[in-house]
């Protein structure tokens, strides 16, 4: 699983590019690139982050389904599970977001 995150968050564009990890922009740096179709290593550590709280919350989620013996136990696992998975999502589209404001 972890290799799938890696492959998801641009790890092959990082190891074959090897992009910086940040753009200076006139007096202050970017931690964004500005095209969408490129990426910094910060970009990367980000997405990283926020796909593995996404599977992690679906993976809880998952797991409050085989708790039979403790309802209150399942659902615990339940929402925070959908909280990791919404957190990792809204994560994403605002890295999204951002790099369309900085594309102008």
């Amino acid at each position: 699983m972890v290799f799938c995150l890696f492959v998801i968050s641009g790890g092959f564009y990082n190891i074959l590019e090897n992009p910086p990890p940040y753009i200076p922009y006139y007096d202050r740096v970017l931690t964004l690139h500005p095209y969408l179709s490129n990426q910094t290593v910060y970009e990367s550590i980000f997405v990283f982050l926020t796909n593995s709280a996404m599977f992690f919350g679906l993976w809880l989620a998952y797991r409050s389904t085989q708790i039979a013996y403790d309802r209150e136990k399942a659902n615990s696992r339940l929402l925070l599970g959908i909280g990791f998975a919404v957190v990792g999502l809204f994560g994403n589209h605002l890295i999204y977001e951002m790099k369309k404001v900085v594309l102008g």
